[in-house]
């Protein structure tokens, strides 16, 4: 019926909840900085818990829209509605997926999301060994079921500890076969807790190896 005192736009806006651009009909371009503030912005202003909920979801949303992307690229290929698939990778509801084209790799597995642009990886005979000597113990497959217990009783809480019963218990391996195992190929990897019951977590800089194991497919 009539326009509105300028005085009043941010109360109107706010009850639409909208910004003020968009109650003027503007939609400014966006550039990559705007984005990256924004999401940085939306994360920061989320309780505990929520905060890395939502950057998980954003980083399957990412994966889901750059697989996508990569398929349409072939007419031949419809690929699939973008919408659900962002929603159903945000769910963890995808098993395996992976594009490796030349501009970017991203996998993703259940929820463990991997990225990278193809343009830094460099090994050189060092980094080699030391890379072969930190994944020698999880070849094993004893060692890796054991480190998968350990992982899944610890990873809810920075502060959670696992005893060896707990372990024996989760991974169905003996305890005496455990105790050697955090005695010996997978010590470099865990702290000990020690007391009257002593426990076992990841060191925080190794808690990763397992997603980053998780991703791998063999079919």
């Amino acid at each position: 019926m009539c326009c509105p005192d300028i005085g009043l736009l941010p109360d109107i806006a706010k009850l639409f909840e909208v910004s003020v651009d968009e109650l003027l009909g503007y939609t400014p371009v966006s550039t990559t900085e705007d984005i990256v503030l924004a999401v940085r912005k939306r994360i920061e202003s989320l309780p505990k818990g929520e905060d890395f909920d939502f950057t998980f979801r954003m980083a399957a949303a990412l994966h889901a829209i750059i697989l996508s992307k990569a398929m349409t690229a072939d007419p031949k290929n419809p690929g699939w509605d973008a919408d659900h698939a962002v929603d159903h990778a945000g769910k963890s509801g995808w098993g395996y997926s992976c594009c490796n084209i030349p501009e970017i790799t991203t996998t993703m597995r259940s929820s463990a999301v991997f990225f990278s642009d193809n343009k830094y990886l460099t090994m050189n005979k060092d980094a080699i060994r030391r890379i072969a000597a930190m994944i020698r113990p999880f070849c094993d497959s004893q060692n890796l079921q054991i480190a998968s217990a350990l992982y899944q009783l610890t990873v809810h809480s920075e502060n959670a500890y696992a005893t060896v019963d707990e372990i024996s218990k989760k991974s169905r391996v003996a305890p005496e076969k455990i105790q050697d195992c955090l005695a010996g190929d997978l010590s470099p990897f865990v702290l000990e807790k020690e007391g009257a019951e002593s426990g076992f977590r990841f060191e925080g800089m190794y808690m990763n190896i397992l997603p980053i194991i998780s991703l791998f497919d063999f079919k």
